[in-house]
C-alpha cells in the first residue's frame, strides 16, 4: 500500500533542496542567528517577557522585516519594536508553519508536478496535475487524462506558498528615516516559559540544617533562546487586557530593570534584588534555553541554618454550646519544622515558593527521606512552619468527660487528654483546642495560653517512655446577637 503522506513529505524535501526557503518578495528576513542580545524575564505563572535585539540592514523609507524564530506562544498584541529613526506601520504574526498537510492545503487550485516510479523499469515518469482537494492528506488530483483520488506517486512542489513559514515569524512593516545597519529590539510577552524552586534540607545535630535550593527552568514556548541573559521574577503578577500604551510603558520599565543588572561571570549563584512588589533573581552567567528543554541552576547553598522542631496536635474534639460527650481514641501530632528567615539563623534572603524535601541520617549514618512540605514565598525576616509528617512514637487519646447545660446559651464541659511518648527521649508537644463559641477556661491541670479568639494552646512536657494527662474545664457561651 502506498504511503501518500510520505510521498508528500518527500516532495517537500525536493523543493527545499532545489531552492531553499526564502523570504516573501520584498521582505528582509532576519533569522534568529542574527541575535546580538537576548534577554528573558520569566515569571512563575507560565509567562515571560522577551527582549530580542537583532542587527538589520534597512533601506530608507518603507521596509518589511520578517523576524523569524519568535516564540510560537507569543502574544502578538504585546509586541513592541524599538529602534532609532523608525516608525512601525503594521505587524503580522505568521504561525501557519511549513509541513506536509499545510503545504498540500495551500496548494489547492494550484498545478503541481507529480512523479510516478516504475519498479519494473526503474524509470520515473513526471507529469502535472491540479490539486482539487487536499482530502485529509489523500489529495484529489486532476490530470490531463482525468481525476485521480488514489494517486500512487509523489507530489513535487516547485515553489512554496508565501503564507507558510519554517518558523513562527513576526512581519513588521516600518518606515526608516535613513538607510543603514542598525539594531532593532523586539520585545513581547509569551506563554510557555516557566520556573520553579525546589529545596533540599539536610537535618544535622544541634538543630542545624544544610539548605540547598535549585531553580528548574522549563521552555515550551516554541523557540530557543541562545546565550540569553535570564532573570526570574517571584511574585503574583496580575494580567489584564491593557491598552497598548500601558503595555508599552510596562515593557519599557521592565527593560530598564533588566538593563540595570550586569552579568557577573565569576558568580555561581543568582543575584537577587527587590523590584516593585516582586523579587528578581538574575542568573550569574548567560545561558541557552532550548525549546522542549528543562534546565536546573543553583539558587542557594547554606550550611548551619538554625531550625526549630515542634510536635503539634490540633484537637478533634468539638466544644460549643451544644457540645455533647465525644472522644478520639488515637491521634498523632504533626511534626513541624520552623525556619526563621533572618541573618542570625544563617538565612536572611528572599526565598521563592517551592517544595522543601527533608533528609536526615539514621543510626548507621545512612541518609533517609523524612518528608516534604510546601514553602510559600518567604520574605526576609518572615517565619515559616513546614509540616513534614506525623510523629509515630507520640500519640494522644482524649474525650469530653462531662457536659452541663447551664442555660440556653451557656454550657460547661470537662475534658481529659492523655499524651503518650514511647521515644527514648523527652519531647515537647503543643496541644490546640478550638471552640465554636465564646469561651473561658475555668480550671486546668496545666497552664494554657490564648492563641487567638477561637483557640487555646497548652505546652506539655512528655517524659521519655512516659505519659502526661491534661485536664481542663471550659465554659462556652453563644455570642450575643
Amino acid at each position: 500500500m502506498v504511503n501518500k503522506k510520505l510521498f508528500s513529505m518527500l516532495g517537500i524535501g525536493l523543493a527545499l533542496a532545489a531552492g531553499g526557503v526564502a523570504a516573501a518578495e520584498g521582505e528582509i528576513l532576519v533569522g534568529s542567528e542574527q541575535n546580538s542580545v537576548m534577554q528573558v524575564s520569566i515569571y512563575n505563572n507560565n509567562l515571560a517577557f522577551v527582549k530580542d535585539t537583532r542587527n538589520v540592514t534597512l533601506g530608507q523609507g518603507a521596509n518589511s522585516i520578517a523576524f523569524e524564530g519568535v516564540a510560537s506562544q507569543m502574544r502578538p498584541e504585546t509586541a513592541l519594536l524599538l529602534g532609532d529613526g523608525i516608525r512601525v506601520v503594521e505587524q503580522n504574526y505568521d504561525y501557519d508553519l511549513l509541513n506536509a498537510n499545510n503545504l498540500l492545503e495551500s496548494s489547492i487550485g494550484e498545478t503541481v508536478k507529480t512523479a510516478l516510479y516504475n519498479e519494473q523499469t526503474g524509470q520515473t515518469t513526471f507529469d502535472k496535475a491540479k490539486v482539487l482537494n487536499s482530502n485529509y492528506g489523500s489529495p484529489v488530483l486532476q490530470f490531463s487524462y482525468g481525476v485521480e483520488t488514489n494517486f500512487p506517486g509523489r507530489i513535487v512542489y516547485e515553489k512554496l506558498p508565501a503564507n507558510l513559514r519554517v518558523k513562527p515569524t513576526l512581519v513588521i512593516n516600518l518606515d526608516s528615516v535613513a538607510a543603514g545597519n542598525k539594531p532593532l529590539e523586539l520585545a513581547y510577552l509569551t506563554n510557555g516559559l516557566s520556573w520553579k524552586a525546589d529545596y533540599v534540607a539536610d537535618l544535622k545535630a544541634d538543630n542545624k540544617l544544610a539548605l540547598n535550593g535549585w531553580i528548574t527552568l522549563n521552555n515550551e514556548s516554541g523557540t530557543d533562546y541562545k546565550n540569553a541573559e535570564v532573570q526570574l521574577i517571584a511574585g503574583s503578577i496580575n494580567q489584564v487586557a491593557a491598552p497598548r500604551p500601558v503595555m508599552a510603558r510596562m515593557m519599557k520599565a521592565a527593560g530598564a530593570v533588566m538593563d540595570s543588572f550586569a552579568v557577573n561571570e565569576s558568580a555561581s549563584m543568582p543575584a537577587s534584588e527587590a523590584f516593585a512588589d516582586y523579587y528578581l533573581y538574575t542568573l550569574p552567567v548567560k545561558t541557552t534555553l532550548k525549546d522542549k528543554q528543562t534546565k536546573q541552576v543553583s539558587l542557594l547553598s547554606r550550611e548551619n541554618v538554625s531550625f526549630g522542631k515542634e510536635y503539634r496536635l490540633v484537637s478533634p474534639l468539638y466544644i460549643g454550646v451544644n457540645a455533647r460527650q465525644n472522644e478520639f481514641k488515637k491521634a498523632n501530632p504533626e511534626v513541624i519544622i520552623k525556619l526563621n528567615n533572618r541573618q542570625e539563623d544563617n538565612l536572611g534572603i528572599a526565598l521563592p515558593e517551592g517544595t522543601v524535601r527533608f533528609y536526615e541520617n539514621d543510626s548507621r549514618g545512612d541518609v533517609q527521606f523524612i518528608g516534604e512540605s510546601r514553602l510559600e514565598q518567604l520574605a526576609k525576616g518572615e517565619e515559616a512552619e513546614l509540616q513534614i509528617g506525623k510523629a509515630f512514637d507520640v500519640y494522644a487519646a482524649g474525650k469530653v468527660t462531662d457536659v452541663r447545660k447551664i442555660s440556653k446559651d451557656v454550657s460547661e464541659a470537662d475534658l481529659e487528654i492523655t499524651f503518650n511518648n514511647v521515644k527514648a527521649e523527652a519531647v515537647e508537644v503543643k496541644f490546640e483546642q478550638n471552640f465554636s463559641n465564646s469561651w473561658e477556661i475555668l480550671s486546668e491541670s496545666l497552664q494554657s495560653a490564648k492563641k487567638n479568639a477561637d483557640t487555646a494552646v497548652w505546652t506539655l512536657q512528655l517524659p521519655a517512655d512516659g505519659k502526661t494527662v491534661l485536664k481542663f474545664k471550659v465554659r462556652v457561651s453563644r455570642n450575643p446577637s
